[in-house]
């Protein structure tokens, strides 16, 4: 069947037409309208709120007619002839008219009109023919190399340059050389302190560095990229039994394109980690709310999945899905389910795993672990950041610019979707969308009150809201006209102003590519930091001009593609355009200038060099002067200079910024030889490590 008569199908009368389109009386009511236009406002308003199924038992006998004859009146309208093409009309008429009537008189379903889910209440004839089948190993198969294309090649290729993640590095490398394996320990900068986060995330990344032949930037980034990716496929795998496969097969390609996502992911951070376990034992709790519980084998894995997201980051791998799954219940007074859903096998396995691993850390670490794991991370960080001087505090309205840059580039989309689904009282009944808003609105509300922000932490929800815009663009789709605004000439404006704000840059890419330095010229009306920043620019697209020249290709492509499609009215390729474009702009942000940034700020070269200099002989971290990049890529045994203390007998090679060599004491005696200075900088860009010698 042709799309023009697939979309006039769809929103004919079997998926919630008003009753007056098909009544006899259509004639009269149309010349009456024409005279009283407010009580015709008002039919309209009314046959929205209650539309009277097809089958119903009150439906008069001008309404009881066999499907067959009902299509038949349909197709013979002039609705199908204006969507169609002047060229095809007839063609597509005799081809999909014994489609449609044999699809409705074989369909048993009843439609349930204007209801909360049109997706799942429309006849099966109707959803085979719209929605997009793949075998399931295909469809799986598809999403892991997707995300896997958009994560993998940033872990690989970019060195450390910023804090956080030699950080965590750090803790992979001293458990892996001295086995601290219980009680996670790193370097810092007064000898060793104990690790902030709780050790599932260094165990995965330990492991990894034990296979792949030591601590290395991808060993500590595979177990990100790996959780990640399998995340995304269990969006789509679990989902698609709750919702259209469909609208779960959009909502994974969405949330694998999502920036904040890739960011977190294709890093050696824990917040990635703790992201991708807590969405599999929600998707889970989600199915359970829907279907009446969870089977004994979905509850082992949501709760051992629970458990080891406790292990990655604390008591809120665990809270915060027992709120969202806690909220649902109440909200759909289904608090009679709690039993279904396993809680003293949930609570067994979560103390047993996690539980036992805090008592064992406890043991060892004594107060001093008390104090970081349990008040600093977890009380004081949700109660008030300012003590601890983390950097992190943030007002209450933080999350919503962070979110929407975050969730770039569905954004838009993801408003739509949250507009359309609160504004109808149905679909918030029915708790195969409303749990995905108990799910976001959770999440926010819970990192919105706490007092130390960062935009990683509303990773959890990222999943809900990915599905939730899936489901909204399937109706879209499938099911529904589009709506008014989407055609209206705001919108077309719209989606002029954004074209531009991306062909533009792309167009200034494209000269410098070709030697013609608009760069240059754009300098002076830059803010100072920005122009500091040209030569750096210039440089990546010096260094990189064929991927460059390519992903700008497919980023070009994918805007006219996105475009043309929006003025066609063609969806499913507007679907697949802006895809496309997140695809091609995320690689050419993390694949091509990230690691070329990283490139120019890593200290990792100049500590290779370092180790060759130095030749066996102790190293040393000036005061002042510890950094976790530094700290990682030195060689084992490196210590902490303390001046006025006898190191024994020289030569002493001493690590220090560039800018503070001349405040060596010893420089007063003997000024110390500067044997080298690092190309890189620290994380902020702006201080040089120097290599000395001292007597």
């Amino acid at each position: 069947m042709c799309a023009s008569c697939l979309r006039v199908l769809t929103s004919s009368r079997m998926l919630g037409e008003p009753r007056a389109q098909f009544s006899p009386r259509s004639n009269d009511l149309r010349e009456r309208d024409a005279e009283r236009p407010n009580a015709a406002a008002g039919r309209r308003r009314a046959a929205r709120r209650k539309v009277i199924p097809t089958s119903s038992p009150h439906s008069t006998a001008a309404h009881a007619r066999k499907p067959g004859e009902k299509y038949q009146q349909l197709i013979a309208s002039s609705r199908f002839q204006n969507r169609c093409h002047p060229l095809t009309a007839s063609a597509c008429l005799s081809g999909c008219e014994s489609r449609i009537l044999s699809m409705f008189e074989s369909s048993k379903d009843t439609p349930r009109g204007r209801g909360a889910y049109d997706s799942v209440s429309r006849p099966a004839a109707v959803r085979r023919a719209h929605e997009l089948t793949l075998p399931t190993w295909t469809a799986a198969a598809v999403l892991a190399l997707l995300a896997l294309a958009l994560y993998l090649p940033p872990a690989v290729s970019t060195p450390f340059f910023t804090k956080g993640e030699p950080r965590e590095g750090l803790v992979v490398r001293r458990m892996v050389e001295e086995g601290d394996w219980i009680l996670p320990k790193r370097t810092s900068e007064h000898g060793w302190t104990i690790a902030s986060k709780p050790p599932f995330f260094h165990w995965l990344a330990a492991v990894s560095s034990e296979l792949t032949g030591g601590p290395s930037e991808v060993a500590i980034r595979l177990p990100s990229v790996v959780l990640g990716v399998a995340a995304v496929v269990a969006v789509w795998g679990v989902a698609r039994t709750v919702l259209p496969p469909t609208a779960a097969l959009f909502g994974a390609i969405i949330l694998a394109t999502t920036f904040e996502w890739v960011r977190a992911v294709s890093s050696a951070r824990v917040d990635g980690t703790l992201a991708a376990l807590m969405t599999i034992p929600l998707l889970l709790f989600h199915r359970g709310v829907v279907r009446g519980g969870l089977t004994r084998g979905e509850a082992l894995v949501a709760y051992a999945t629970l458990a080891c997201a406790t292990l990655t980051k604390g008591p809120v791998g665990f809270l915060l899905p027992g709120l969202v799954l806690g909220a649902a219940l109440l909200t759909y007074r289904k608090l009679a389910l709690v039993p279904r859903f396993r809680p003293v096998l949930g609570a067994v396995l979560i103390v047993a795993l996690a539980g036992g691993w805090y008592l064992a850390a406890w043991h060892l670490g004594g107060d001093a672990f008390f104090r970081k794991h349990v008040l600093k991370e977890n009380v004081f960080r949700f109660l008030g950041a300012s003590a601890l001087k983390s950097g992190h505090e943030h007002g209450f309205f933080y999350y919503l610019p962070t979110f929407a840059a975050g969730f770039l580039p569905w954004t838009p989309l993801l408003l739509v979707a949250l507009v359309a689904a609160l504004r109808d009282r149905d679909v918030r009944r029915d708790p195969r969308i409303g749990f995905l808003l108990v799910w976001i609105g959770v999440v926010f509300g819970f990192y919105s009150a706490a007092s130390a922000k960062r935009s990683v932490y509303l990773l959890a929800l990222y999943p809900a809201a990915a599905l939730l815009t899936g489901w909204w663009w399937e109706r879209l789709t499938v099911l529904m006209t589009p709506p008014r605004w989407l055609q209206s000439q705001l919108t077309r404006a719209i989606v002029g102003a954004t074209s531009a704000a991306v062909v533009l840059p792309l167009a200034v890419v494209i000269a410098e590519i070709l030697g013609f330095a608009p760069l240059a010229s754009l300098a002076p009306v830059l803010h100072p930091k920005d122009r500091a920043n040209l030569p750096l620019v210039s440089g990546i697209i010096d260094a990189h001009p064929f991927a460059i020249t390519l992903a700008l290709g497919a980023l070009l492509g994918a805007v006219y593609a996105a475009v043309m499609a929006l003025r066609r009215e063609r969806w499913l390729a507007l679907f697949g355009a802006t895809a496309t474009l997140a695809t091609a702009l995320w690689l050419l942000v993390f694949a091509v200038f990230q690691p070329e940034l990283a490139k120019r700020r890593t200290l990792g070269p100049f500590l290779a060099d370092v180790k060759a200099r130095v030749d066996g002989h102790p190293l040393f971290f000036y005061p002042g002067t510890f950094d976790f990049g530094a700290a990682f890529y030195a060689p084992p045994g490196t210590r902490h200079w303390k001046p006025g203390v006898a190191h024994g007998p020289g030569p002493h090679f001493v690590l220090v910024w560039e800018d503070a060599v001349a405040s060596i004491p010893e420089s007063a005696a003997s000024p110390p030889d500067m044997l080298a200075v690092s190309a890189g900088t620290d994380p902020k860009g702006q201080r040089h490590l120097a290599l000395v010698r001292l007597p």
